[in-house]
């Protein structure tokens, strides 16, 4: 069989075509599964290209001059009388073409061709040696001619070192590392196309990677394509460590993959340590190992904070040890920074479910499923985001919908079982009225009271049995509110107002009714331009037992560990023209940030002494924030409690007093039911 046949494609001289064939059998004769045909494909490529070299030489010799022309056909003529020698099988003709001669003998042709299958070839002669007047003839293209005699007689183990140093310094060069090409062309190696080479490499590959795995899931995938390792997963859990199985099985089957493309122009970044760092707490949540993983993620943060993967894996590890909150925070912060992380979004719509927020969980489902339709994880959160609302027809097209995929989805089975209920509740025939109505007609009949006129009895009664407790009970109440009184300095008329503006605070539209309201007061007011500055209000109770505020970036209080329910976000927005000082909680943080404008209450303060006004203009110039040279700074808002006015404990008196109080309100709910029992002997 010739090299056109063991190719499968006419006599060419296209290389791109002569590439195409091969790429195409070598998916038949695979170098684990058929050697042998491997081998005679490899070599029927090789003569292939060279052919196409030797046809361009061809054409060389039919331009040269008639003297020349005339010693070729001489030499023909020469030729057609020697035997014909027919094309030995391949692997036979490989081991002829490149064994060395003997010294006494110099071949003047070229090795034999089949005539059916080298038309091109047959009229070539092979040059003769010309005197130094003559023109010399282009010499006929040998096949063994250029060929790398060092590379195919290297000892397969040379051949495998070499490699492996090639592997070494391609990984040791990050950037060069992380592109796909890169590893196309070094599997092109001519180690890789020897039998007994590949299975060397085979063997010592995956050892080699177990130790230098930091590489981007497509590299995995190509080099899958060449080792077949999604087919041999149980024979190599006997060979390598079970943690690099189960990461190697990860990659290969998608299960999670680490990107490595997010560290361009970061050359102040060590980037092996901070890879190391967030595999290993990569692998420690793998293991359940929340103690090391903390201390994994800790020293990767240190080193760059805005790794998406790394942001992932912090909010992983802060689900794993039930810090709902901070989760939420990360994944929030994840979408902010990778939009198209779905992922963060399927994370966050189940916290957004445990808050009891459905209508937040519905939208970031609908995002998902914009981009993923068939994310049926998505589709069972959507529908529980329905059932919370109440939404029972949107609820039971969506679980049906996933039935329809997967009939045996428990969570559209138990969604379905919990829409029944209350569908059977709402069609309830109007018997229970009919009854209640019938039930009044027979006790006024019967001439008993009905429910009015036994409450007025209870209460009656009730008032007779326990009217000095109720007296004293107003007396306890009025001594605790004068004691409040004496401790803030307030009349007890001041006292009344403040109750009252609790419920009732004062509109604020201008600067005038800013300037004229007490401080202490609480406020509703609408805020517009505004903007959320990344300045928050933490404390931090390990330095300070007693309760102190402290400014700082949002980036230093997640390094501290300071983000908490008690955390106030800083904000900057016009009233009138004018820009003022909001602290906030994070909900409404997050709505001035994305609406720039809101509508909200908070108590009106004077600006303390201290740090909080000079970190919040030294931020505004970091950013060059337009607010600065007409904020107002003497007065602030705060929309979120500080942990000071949780903590004021009041007078020891005032202490006592509540005791008391709770000890009375014991004794007047424990006569609700003795009251009811002496009822029904009236």
């Amino acid at each position: 069989m010739g090299i056109w046949e063991i190719l499968g494609i006419e006599p060419t001289d296209n290389p791109a075509q002569i590439k195409k064939a091969y790429a195409k059998k070598l998916k038949v004769h695979n170098p684990e599964v058929d050697p042998e045909g491997f081998q005679r494909l490899r070599e029927a490529y090789d003569l292939a290209l060279k052919f196409t070299g030797n046809d361009k030489r061809n054409r060389r010799i039919e331009e040269t001059p008639l003297p020349e022309k005339r010693q070729l056909d001489s030499e023909e003529n020469h030729e057609s009388q020697e035997e014909t020698i027919h094309l030995q099988p391949p692997r036979r003709q490989y081991e002829l073409w490149h064994s060395e001669p003997a010294e006494e003998e110099q071949p003047t042709y070229d090795p034999p061709q089949r005539l059916t299958l080298f038309d091109r070839f047959l009229e070539e002669t092979t040059q003769e040696v010309v005197s130094v007047e003559e023109t010399p003839i282009p010499k006929r293209y040998d096949f063994t001619e250029s060929y790398d005699h060092s590379e195919r007689s290297m000892n397969p183990d040379d051949m495998v070192e070499r490699f492996f140093r090639r592997t070494q310094m391609l990984y040791d060069n990050y950037h060069e590392r992380i592109q796909l090409e890169n590893w196309r062309e070094l599997l092109n190696d001519e180690a890789m196309w020897n039998v007994g080479c590949h299975q060397l490499i085979d063997t010592r590959f995956l050892h080699f990677l177990e130790e230098h795995y930091h590489l981007p899931h497509e590299v995995w995938q190509l080099l899958d394509s060449h080792f077949q390792w999604r087919e041999k997963s149980e024979k190599l859990a006997s060979q390598l460590s079970g943690r690099f199985v189960a990461y190697l099985n990860g990659q290969l089957n998608q299960t999670f993959t680490l990107r490595y493309h997010s560290f361009d122009n970061r050359d102040d970044l060590d980037i092996e340590a901070f890879l190391e760092w967030r595999s290993d707490a990569l692998f420690a949540l793998m293991e359940n190992d929340c103690e090391s993983a903390q201390n994994y993620l800790a020293k990767a943060h240190a080193l760059y904070a805005l790794d998406p993967d790394l942001i992932r894996l912090q909010g992983e590890y802060f689900l794993r040890t039930g810090n709902k909150n901070r989760a939420f925070h990360t994944f929030d912060q994840l979408i902010r920074l990778d939009p198209n992380n779905i992922d963060a979004y399927l994370c966050r719509a189940r916290l957004f479910l445990e808050k009891g927020d459905a209508a937040d969980a519905i939208k970031d489902c609908e995002e998902i499923l914009t981009r993923m339709p068939e994310l049926w994880d998505a589709r069972s959160l959507l529908g529980k985001g329905y059932l919370q609302l109440g939404e029972w027809e949107k609820a039971q097209v969506v679980f049906q919908e996933m039935l329809s995929h997967n009939p045996s989805d428990i969570d559209a089975k138990i969604g379905l079982t919990q829409i029944h209920s209350p569908f059977n509740k709402r069609s309830e025939p109007s018997v229970n009225k009919q009854a209640k109505a019938a039930r009044r007609k027979t006790l006024k009949a019967l001439g008993l009271p009905g429910k009015l006129a036994r409450f007025k009895q209870f209460f009656a009664l009730y008032t007779r049995r326990n009217i000095w407790t109720i007296i004293f009970l107003l007396l306890l109440h009025y001594a605790m509110f004068a004691v409040v009184s004496m401790k803030l300095e307030m009349t007890s008329e001041q006292m009344f107002d403040s109750l009252v503006n609790k419920y009732n605070p004062v509109q604020l539209k201008t600067m005038d009714e800013l300037k004229q309201t007490p401080l202490g007061y609480q406020v509703e007011f609408t805020l517009t331009k505004a903007s959320y500055i990344n300045l928050l209000r933490v404390y931090d109770t390990e330095k300070h037992p007693e309760p102190k505020a402290e400014f700082i970036p949002a980036a230093k209080a997640e390094e501290r560990d300071l983000l908490n329910s008690e955390t106030g976000y800083v904000n900057i927005g016009y009233l009138d023209q004018q820009a003022i000082i909001v602290i906030t909680d994070y909900d409404h943080a997050k709505e001035i940030h994305d609406k720039q404008s809101i509508t909200m209450r908070g108590t009106l303060k004077a600006i303390p002494d201290g740090e909080m006004l000079p970190v919040i203009v030294n931020a505004l110039e970091k950013r060059k924030h337009p607010y600065q040279s007409i904020l107002l700074t003497d007065m602030y808002i705060n929309a979120k409690p500080d942990l000071e006015e949780k903590g004021w404990t009041g007078s020891w008196l005032l202490g006592i007093l509540a005791m008391i109080s709770m000890l009375y309100y014991i004794r007047i709910i424990r006569e609700i039911p003795k009251t009811r029992k002496a009822l029904t002997f009236h």
